[in-house]
């Protein structure tokens, strides 16, 4: 195991700027996960870990030492792609075998020590049955686990994962989840796991790296990730229906700041919420504009005044899901949206119908506008 570091590394693909002067670090033992759109860069930084694409400029460091100018073979790390790659021509055994037979990583193990560490790692993802069979008599799901298998047999420094679970279906996407976090708990084994799926990021990892065109937008915990993002595109990217972000204006009035949506909505900020919302606002037009985020859940709802903060809007759509359901409200730019269980009162909405409103304060964030929110 090491620790992976990187200190400001650009990457270049011609004049095109994929990776733009980040810096982070991947302890030993933690699994890291790398979250963000398709075209972030995610995939790139794995394969500049791995020696596969030469960094443009910058460090990468296994524990201290500088591996920019170390071919593949000699970093030790192993890699799992979204894509299979397996050999047509090798059994299922064979194919998880190849990396424990490879020349380079010397390893020199008998016929029996090969056999235990492929079956123990087919057993671990449930395909010890299928050891005897080529790839061309699998399933999608079943060709992935066997490529996750091959990826895992060794014992490299870091694992490098890349989407290694993408073309599973829902149930064994669940239980391949719970194998990898079990497996890297099991071994203390330092991951390094790319996704743009946030509900992996969150069950599977230690640290989350939320990346975006290139550059860092957070690094944290998944609780924090979630909980309290740092700027609106971790609020959009991570959560469904993702985080609600309502376009403002900070108003001063008597003593009192409030933010005012249009003509749609008021309400009152206390001395920490105008502070937050001041700190990020932008003067535009002689009006201070802000961008308030809260999540679903984090919007009190009732036929009648929770508080004087409350505001009142005329239901626009409603979804029922298994044990809540979500009701949305238009505004000028956005919907916003609120999550709620169900209730008697509640269940009898219809289309158009005013209900009262209240952010929990607590649960309310300020950001610098970022990125375009549409009502889709």
């Amino acid at each position: 195991m090491v620790e992976v570091r990187f200190v400001n590394v650009t990457k270049l693909y011609g004049r095109k700027l994929a990776i733009n002067n980040i810096s982070f670090d991947v302890k030993e033992g933690e699994f890291f996960s790398i979250l963000g759109p398709t075209g972030a860069g995610k995939t790139t930084i794995l394969k500049m870990i791995a020696g596969i694409e030469p960094i443009t400029s910058g460090k990468i460091l296994f524990n201290n030492a500088i591996v920019n100018n170390m071919p593949p073979y000699e970093r030790n790390v192993s890699m799992a792609f979204e894509t299979y790659n397996l050999y047509s021509h090798f059994s299922v055994y064979e194919n998880i075998a190849f990396p424990l037979r490879a020349p380079k990583w010397k390893l020199n193990l008998s016929k029996e020590e090969e056999r235990k560490r492929v079956v123990e790692i087919a057993s671990f993802l449930g395909i010890e049955k299928l050891l005897d069979r080529r790839p061309q008599a699998l399933s999608g799901g079943q060709k992935q686990r066997v490529s996750l298998a091959r990826a895992l047999v060794r014992r490299p420094q870091v694992y490098l994962l890349d989407e290694p679970i993408a073309h599973l279906d829902a149930k064994l996407k669940f239980s391949t989840q719970t194998l990898l976090r079990e497996f890297a708990v099991n071994y203390k084994s330092t991951i390094i796991y790319v996704t743009h799926d946030y509900r992996e990021a969150l069950a599977l990892s230690d640290r989350i790296m939320i990346l975006r065109k290139g550059a860092i937008e957070q690094i944290d915990t998944p609780e924090n990730i979630y909980y309290t993002p740092k700027t609106d595109f971790t609020g959009r990217l991570v959560g469904e229906p993702p985080m609600n972000m309502i376009d403002g204006e900070i108003v001063k009035e008597a003593n009192n700041s409030l933010f005012k949506v249009g003509s749609y909505f008021t309400i009152s900020l206390q001395k920490e919420l105008t502070e937050a919302a001041e700190k990020v606002a932008k003067l535009k037009n002689d009006k201070l504009n802000v961008r308030l985020g809260i999540r679903c859940e984090d919007i009190k709802i009732g036929m009648n005044k929770l508080s004087e903060n409350s505001f009142q809007l005329p239901v626009y759509a409603i979804v029922h899901e298994a044990e809540s359901f979500i009701i949305s409200f238009e505004l000028e730019n956005t919907i916003l949206q609120v999550r709620t269980e169900e209730d008697g009162e509640l269940e009898k909405l219809r289309i158009s119908d005013l209900v009262w409103l209240d952010f929990v304060p607590e649960k309310i964030f300020f950001y610098e506008n970022t990125m375009e929110i549409s009502k889709s």
